[in-house]
């Protein structure tokens, strides 16, 4: 399983004027929330949140949505990162909407867990979270927003270990129970800081991942999730642009959701 690149967000600053309304279409509106999900008021998040509440037929879905994104990030979509050197068009997008068994309570322990490595086994060689916010603030409910930093190592196919460090948190969004999300919901993003480094005899590499995700209490114990990711990686001599290792990686995020509703269970 290749997600080993955890859930996070970073709350960076204001945007100088306030973003545009979300798009409606899946893609655009989780790239919508990767560029605005750290700067946008509640009230617009709530919006975006609605529409991607339509566009993925949260409503009526029984199967996973799995595609690419139409569209790559652009430079200026990594502003809030520091990343300002870095070109993301070689990364290739994914999207998925899916809704698994959980609460929202539940989901966001699991989330915000320090030892992820306990949780999600067979992933990770050594997992270090550190938080670098409050935690307390925002499992207190003070705090809407809880960032850390992670040192993670973990292994491509044929045991190709690489170690990286991962920036992210979480933003909890305080919606109605009458709005489209029926109740609060959670926004996550992650980023790769810099290339994964790999032993010097590898030929595989990890040069960029972004990941957002929004999740919410759709039905009682059901959640609704909104995946968008972008990635640049060579592994077993294949890169994300091979469309047989972009769908291993498409089928393995659907079996991690499977693995957090067993989470949940416990």
């Amino acid at each position: 399983m290749y997600r080993a690149l955890l859930l996070g967000f970073l709350f960076l600053g204001c945007n100088s004027t306030p973003p545009a309304l979300a798009p409606d279409a899946v893609d655009a509106n989780l790239r919508w929330f990767w560029i605005n999900g750290d700067s946008a008021d509640d009230a617009t998040l709530i919006d975006a949140a609605g529409k991607l509440a339509v566009s993925g037929k949260a409503d009526t879905r029984t199967t996973p949505l799995k595609g690419q994104m139409r569209e790559r990030l652009e430079a200026a979509d990594l502003a809030s990162t520091g990343l300002t050197e870095t070109d993301p068009s070689t990364a290739r997008g994914l999207i998925i909407v899916n809704l698994f068994d959980c609460t929202l309570d539940k989901l966001q322990a699991i989330l915000i867990a320090q030892d992820q490595k306990s949780q999600y086994t067979d992933v990770y060689k050594s997992y270090d979270r550190r938080y670098t916010s409050d935690v307390d603030a925002f499992t207190g409910g003070s705090k809407n927003t809880l960032t850390w930093d992670v040192d993670v190592q973990a292994a491509l196919p044929v045991d190709d270990v690489y170690t990286s460090l991962i920036r992210g948190g979480i933003r909890r969004v305080p919606a109605p129970a009458d709005g489209p999300t029926k109740g609060p919901f959670l926004v996550t993003r992650t980023w790769l800081t810099a290339p994964a480094t790999f032993s010097s005899t590898s030929t595989s590499y990890f040069k960029q991942d972004y990941q957002i995700e929004v999740f919410w209490e759709h039905s009682p114990g059901r959640i609704f999730h909104g995946y968008g990711m972008w990635r640049d990686i060579k592994a077993f001599n294949l890169t994300f642009e091979d469309n047989g290792f972009f769908n291993i990686v498409l089928d393995n995020l659907v079996a991690w959701d499977t693995k957090t509703a067993e989470l949940c269970k416990k």
